[in-house]
This record gives C-alpha cells, structure tokens and sequence, in this order.
C-alpha cells in the first residue's frame, strides 16, 4: 500500500500503534506513554476496573494517579472519597500517588513526565493543554481507561485535521488563551469539533511556550479531538531549558491533506471573557465591560503571578473585590516565594491560597471571575490580565481603559481616587 502523507498529529499516533500507514477515519489500538488519573475520575476508572475482576495493574510506570491529600479535606464525604481512592489504588497496585490534585496537567508539564512526541489520556478537559509543547493528549472516557489500566489498548479513531497558520504579530497583554477564542469564532466550531486542530505559520513563533499551552489548553471549548503546537525553534530553545531527557519532535509531512485549511492573522485578536451562560456566548472585554465584579479567582503559573502582581501593584486592588491566587505548582509557590512575588501580592491586599485549591471552595457559591479552563455555576471565565484588571476596577474593563483613571493611594487604598 503507498504511503500517504501524514497530519503531525497522524505521526504522532503511527508511533503509537501496530498499525501501519494509518489515515484519518480508520479506527486503530494505540498505547499512550501515561495514563493521568485525577481524584474523581481516578476513583471511577479505578472502582470500574477491580469490580471487572482486574487486581494489580500490569503497567503501573505508565499511569500516574493525583490525589487530594494535598489539600485538607471540607467534609466528611470528601474525607470519606480520599479514603476509597487511596484504598483502590493500593489495591491495583498503582504506585505513582501525588498529592497535586486540582494542577495535574501543571504538574505534568512542570516535571517533564510527557514530553514533545508522546501521548497521554485522562478524562481532564485540560490534557489539551500537551499539545502546547508538541505532545499529544486526548480526552477519554472512564471506561476507556478502565480498559487502559486492565493492560487493553485504546481504540481510537484517527482524526481529520485541521491546520491554521497564524500570521501577524499578536496586540500587548493578549494571550494565547484569547488566540483560541479568536481562531474559534473565525473557524466556527462546527468545523473544529471532533477533528484535530493544528498549528503553524510565522506567528506561531511570536507565542511564547506557556501560551501555546494556553491556547492549547482552551480546546476542549470547541470540541476538538485533539490540539498540537509542532516545536519550532523558539519553542525546542525553552523546551531544551525544561527537559531533561530526550524527546521527539514531530512536523506534518509535505503535501499531508487537511479537511481544512485557514490562515488567522493573531493581531486581530482581542482580550476576551466567558459569561456565565457558556462558551457559546464569549465576548470580547471592551464588549463586557462595566459587568460588576466582587470576586477574583487567579490560577497560574510563575509568569501569570508577575503579570498580576504588575497590574495590582500599579492600579491597586479596589477594597471592594476579594481576590484570590493560587499557584498551579508547589514549584511555582516557592519560586513566587523567592522572587517575593507572594509577599507582594499579599502586602496588597490578595488572598494566597494553596496549589490545587478549588475555585468553588474559594468562592462558597457566589459568583465571581476566574481564569481555570473551566469554572464553577454562575462564575465568569477571564485571562490573567482581564482578571486582574477587574480586581482593581471592581468590573470587567479594557486595561487600557483602566490606565486612564487615576490611580488609588498605594497607602490607604480604601480612599476615594484622587480627582
């Protein structure tokens, strides 16, 4: 049979099955390098595969599972669920136990456990996010990865791809996150959903790593199978600075047919916010602005804590809003610790919560703004930049709009501005 062309992301799962010369459409048995397990669906997986008869898994280097023992328990059912989990996973013999729950994909990426060329599941919305340093996740389902812990491999069907090249140079203080919503609105999500969706072109380089993780990370929003950032230069220079061992990169081969093509010129892209109603309904911020907000809830990395703390530190923190940052890593907490971007943030006024605290824990049912790739009922989902622009202006507004009120008195910041 003559070879056909490949996707990248078509290459990257060749490498994962028997199957040779696979196309989009045809259904293959892969093997990912790692299997994540959250606490909640870990629970589940692992419950479905003993009461199938499994006992100890026979591949535990390949699954990791995350707990919540990091964090101290609510309630007496949250106990009771962190009881069971520990107990199963004792059981099945899983032997990768972190306390890291609520920052598994962080964790993962912090600590290099999937690199450039390989593939990981989990049932986490945000396994998208590997596609920004040219791995590859995929969402499944419970069952799948019972079957996957039982030692079976996973059926999957080779997805059709769609390739977008992105060109110009992308407007300060916009992220990666808002290049996603961006490329979905220009795209539609009907052609995005339940196909691959892949990245390219000259301003492609001028995202840094952690905003192709972003952009990558927001995927599940437009139903897409699977999203893939090919390393370029740039990006193997800062992967080189955060991995150390080997690892693959993969491009599309020359004349690889996509069911789609499309060209998306990143300037155009605007700071963005997702109300409460869903996805559906995003809107730009200057098209939010003046939306009343009374609660902040900031998750992030190293970089998301410094580009908050210059925002509050410069307008200051309006005494009327609550706003909370929780790190996404112990590893990021000590390095904001060193860098005393915590003991800033704290000195004006921000609550600092521990890695993997929940938004909804934070918020005890009110609403509020937060920047997770999903949010609790009733909340409003932001970028870094938008959330902190709106702890200091009490309401969704443009920073540049902010900029041009006066500033608050850093030493009695519950006065009125000055006029």
């Amino acid at each position: 049979m003559p070879h056909t062309p490949q996707t990248a992301v078509v290459r990257l799962l060749q490498g994962c099955t028997d199957a040779r010369n696979i196309a989009p459409g045809e259904r293959i048995e892969v093997r990912p390098h790692l299997v994540i397990l959250g606490p909640r669906d870990g629970l589940a997986a692992l419950k479905a595969y003993l009461l199938a008869g499994g006992e100890e898994i026979p591949e535990p280097d390949r699954v990791i599972l995350f707990s919540e023992d990091n964090l101290p328990a609510p309630d007496a059912a949250a106990a009771n669920r962190r009881k069971q989990l520990n107990e199963v996973a004792a059981q099945a013999g899983i032997k990768r136990v972190i306390p890291a729950a609520g920052c598994e994909l962080a964790h993962v990426l912090e600590h290099s456990l999937v690199v450039p060329g390989e593939l990981a599941v989990a049932n986490l919305p945000e396994v998208h996010r590997l596609g920004g340093i040219g791995a590859l996740g995929l969402r499944v389902t419970i069952r799948d990865i019972a079957s996957l812990l039982a030692g079976k491999p996973l059926s999957q069907t080779v997805p059709a791809a769609v390739r977008v090249d992105l060109t110009g140079q992308r407007q300060a203080l916009v992220s990666g996150r808002d290049v996603f919503f961006t490329l979905r609105r220009e795209l539609t999500r009907d052609r995005l959903v339940g196909r691959a969706l892949e990245l390219g072109g000259e301003g492609l380089a001028t995202l840094s790593l952690d905003d192709r993780i972003a952009l990558c990370g927001q995927a599940a929003h437009a139903g897409v199978a699977a999203a893939f950032c090919p390393p370029d230069r740039a990006a193997v220079a800062e992967l080189n600075k955060r991995i150390a061992r080997p690892y693959t990169t993969i491009e599309p081969e020359k004349e690889a047919a996509y069911a789609h093509r499309a060209g998306l010129d990143i300037s155009h892209a605007q700071l963005n916010v997702v109300p409460p109603e869903g996805v559906e309904k995003w809107r730009t911020v200057g098209e939010a602005s003046g939306e009343p907000v009374t609660r902040v809830v900031i998750n992030g990395g190293l970089i998301a804590l410094q580009q908050a703390l210059e925002i509050i530190k410069l307008r200051r923190k309006n005494p009327q809003v609550e706003c909370f940052v929780v790190p996404d890593t112990r590893e990021t907490y000590q390095r904001a610790l060193d860098a005393d971007v915590v003991e800033q943030l704290v000195e004006l006024g921000v609550q600092l919560h521990p890695p993997g605290t929940p938004a909804a824990a934070l918020l005890e049912g009110k609403p509020g703004l937060v920047t997770g790739v999903v949010a609790p009922q009733g909340c409003w989902r932001a970028g870094v930049v938008a959330a902190a622009t709106a702890a200091c202006a009490g309401a969704i507004v443009h920073p540049e709009r902010l900029d041009q009120q006066p500033q608050r008195d850093s030493k009695l910041s519950g006065r009125r501005p000055k006029m």
